[in-house]
């Protein structure tokens, strides 16, 4: 896994990459970023993964500072995904620059 700054996720989001939102539910449905799928940590460490979930192009974690992302990843690369990157600050650090 690896860290992306906040300039060039705010770049892929805006290419329409795939940017997942590793808190609870209702706090995405509170003020995820629009079009981001919503896939608690919990789930992730229950390897309840949505099989639509693609493990072969890049997925982009935010969480709002970026720490539970961070190891949402490290659990997703145990899973097979090859392409995970997470939003170094989080939401916290990306939402100014959208």
């Amino acid at each position: 896994m690896h860290s992306v700054s906040p300039a060039d996720a705010a770049d892929a989001y805006r290419r329409g990459a795939l940017f997942v939102d590793v808190r609870l539910g209702t706090q995405h449905a509170r003020d995820g970023l629009p079009g981001s799928r919503n896939l608690p940590l919990a789930l992730i460490q229950a390897d309840r993964l949505p099989e639509d979930l693609p493990t072969d192009q890049p997925v982009y974690l935010v969480c709002e500072r970026g720490h539970i992302s961070e190891l949402a990843g490290l659990y997703l690369e145990e899973a097979g995904f090859r392409h995970v990157a997470n939003v170094r600050g989080g939401l916290g650090a990306l939402r100014p620059l959208l």
